[in-house]
């Protein structure tokens, strides 16, 4: 039987043992989500964390200027959500929206709180997780002080090249920090290396 997308995930970071999996699987809800739909605006307050099972989606912040700055994106088998507002009940600053149509399994407070009390493995791995992301975190916000767009573009095209075919341009001019017009340079210009 082929590994469901969550069990791999879980298994990558911590031995979460197989005979667990379906008693914390059980605690999931399923949601679909069509091609330009919310998951959640600015000002919510996020009631889930979401697992990716189809689909991707994406991370944003407004400018006061009304840019809009994409963090993150989160495909299949990706955890995405805004930790701060779901844990603190306080309404989030991100906003999170699907490019294209998703399908994702998803953890509300109770059942997460209840996931995180009665299956220890799935608590360590929340710990091991969040230290993975910590750093990963610090060195994403390091490489955006001191990368060029050029440096971050070709940073995007080695680590996760299926999203430049997946998504529209603008997207990715988006998190990259530029218009769509500066990516149409950086692209001609990389396309030469």
């Amino acid at each position: 039987m082929e590994q469901h997308l969550l069990f791999r995930l879980l298994r990558s970071v911590h031995d979460f043992p197989e005979r667990k999996f379906p008693e914390l699987l059980a605690l999931f809800n399923t949601k679909s989500f069509r091609k330009n739909e919310m998951l959640f605006s600015a000002g919510d307050v996020v009631k889930q964390t979401y697992f990716i099972m189809k689909g991707v989606v994406r991370q944003y912040y407004i400018s006061p200027e009304g840019s809009e700055r994409t963090i993150y994106f989160a495909e299949e088998g990706k955890f995405c959500g805004e930790l701060n507002s779901f844990l603190f009940e306080t309404p989030t600053k991100l906003s999170m929206q699907a490019l294209e149509d998703t399908d994702a399994i998803y953890l509300d407070r109770k059942n997460w709180e209840l996931a995180m009390t009665t299956i220890p493995d799935f608590t360590m791995w929340h710990i091991k997780n969040h230290q993975r992301l910590m750093v990963k975190l610090k060195e994403e916000v390091g490489r955006g002080v001191i990368e060029s767009p050029d440096e971050k573009y070709r940073r995007l095209v080695k680590e996760n090249p299926e999203l430049l075919q997946r998504l529209p341009q603008y997207q990715i001019a988006a998190y990259l920090g530029v218009t769509p017009e500066t990516l149409s340079r950086i692209r001609k210009r990389n396309s030469k290396l």
